[in-house]
């Protein structure tokens, strides 16, 4: 599916990459192995988040492209916009280490969207050189909140009354005031733009927040894993001014190239590929009963279990970006309309987090020490399992496969 053949029929079943989607995947995967990995061990270990940013390599991933890529070239990027590429770079940028890849990952994402697909003349000519100009300018969103996420309840209409706690209030001379309280934003505490879903008289509207506004608050949180960087954090907003025409218009009607699901599915898998990886390079090292432990049937069958899983989860990433490219192939029929985002990121999250507890398995005692990276790889997948939504997505899947639509959806954001 990665690229289209003619054939007699039509276009037709084909895993090969284009030529570009490789030297750009060789690209990522040398940044990643001779740069981001030989620091990752170093970076989460240390104690204080502040000195766990990778600065050096935030500056040298964007002088690379892997912030901007998927811009058209007229605005700096390199035209790659399509899911499956943005995959094949997460895969291997998280195969260096995963708080760092989603640095550039959900900023790459959200740029195509935000910048190319939605953004007002007026606003492009504001931000986009901004972004392209600062080699530290990521995004984020700010949607999250404690007291309003109500989560899904399965096969159940979302009732028409709720309402965002975080309010925004037009002034007299056409900006507006936000106030209110967001929280688990990843890359939320160095985002140099938020786009902040707040509730209007006229409904949830999203913002253009610049991170430097007067009266925004934001504090870290150090979670188990995924420790690299600012990977979470809560966000206050106190009065803060919002100027006139900051508004993000809504998604473009019929649009499907937007969103970061296949993207934080193959992150997920870049770093089962490296838990996979360094499992076996221990394994054929490691001798036990004159041998090394990789001979042993048990631990054979167990590596074997790893690679198929990893891969499986790999079709499916790949099958969920390249239908979110080509929605043509759903509307003509060739390809059966299937949940395959929710399926792709409910199958990763699952498959990697079991994959480094088998990983952990057949290190053994060394496998609990600190400094193992297969230590670092299990609180990681921890941390990813649970942003894969293990149960709401299952859910979404089923409600899918039924039939069955909400008129309001369930989660207030999308951004």
């Amino acid at each position: 599916m990665p690229v289209d053949r003619q054939a007699k029929g039509g276009v037709v079943f084909d895993i090969r990459l284009s030529q570009e989607q490789r030297e750009f995947r060789e690209l990522a995967r040398k940044f990643a192995q001779e740069e981001i990995k030989p620091k990752a061990m170093a970076l989460d270990r240390e104690p204080e988040w502040e000195k766990r940013i990778p600065w050096d390599l935030l500056r040298k991933g964007s002088q690379l492209g892997f912030r901007t890529f998927v811009l058209q070239e007229a605005n700096g990027g390199s035209g790659m916009s399509d899911h499956l590429t943005s995959c094949l770079v997460a895969e291997e940028l998280a195969a260096g280490e995963l708080g760092t890849a989603y640095y550039f990952m959900l900023t790459a994402r959200r740029a195509r969207d935000w910048f190319e697909l939605r953004m007002t003349p007026e606003q492009k000519a504001y931000f986009i050189p901004k972004f392209v100009g600062d080699d530290l300018y990521f995004t984020t969103v700010a949607i999250h909140e404690l007291e309003t996420d109500f989560g899904f309840d399965y096969f159940t209409e979302t009732p028409q009354n709720v309402r965002l706690r975080t309010r925004a209030v037009e002034q007299p001379d056409g900006s507006w005031i936000i106030n209110g309280a967001k929280a688990y934003q990843t890359v939320g505490y160095l985002a140099k733009l938020i786009v902040v879903r707040a509730q209007t008289p006229d409904g949830v509207q999203s913002f253009l927040v610049e991170g430097d506004s007067a009266g925004l608050a934001r504090r870290p949180l150090s979670k188990l894993g995924r420790r690299v960087g600012d990977n979470a954090a809560e966000m206050v907003f106190d009065n803060v001014r919002v100027p006139k025409g900051r508004i993000l218009p809504p998604a473009p009607k019929g649009r499907t190239d937007m969103g970061t699901h296949p993207t934080i599915a193959a992150l997920t898998l870049g770093l089962g590929r490296a838990a996979l990886e360094e499992t076996l390079k221990y394994t054929q090292e490691r001798v036990s009963g004159g041998k090394p432990i990789i001979r042993h049937q048990a631990v054979g069958i167990t590596i074997a279990e790893m690679a198929m899983n990893l891969e499986a989860a790999r079709r499916l990433i790949w099958t969920a970006a390249w239908v979110k490219d080509h929605p043509e192939a759903i509307a003509d029929g060739s390809v059966e309309n299937l949940p395959f985002e929710h399926m792709a990121t409910a199958f990763t999250g699952t498959a990697v987090q079991r994959l480094t507890e088998q990983a952990l398995e057949l290190f053994g005692g060394a496998g609990v020490i600190q400094g193992m990276p297969i230590e670092k790889y299990v609180r990681d997948a921890h941390v990813q399992k649970h942003v894969s939504f293990p149960f709401p997505s299952r859910f979404k899947i089923t409600e899918a496969l039924a039939g069955f639509k909400r008129k309001v959806p369930p989660f207030h954001g999308g951004d």
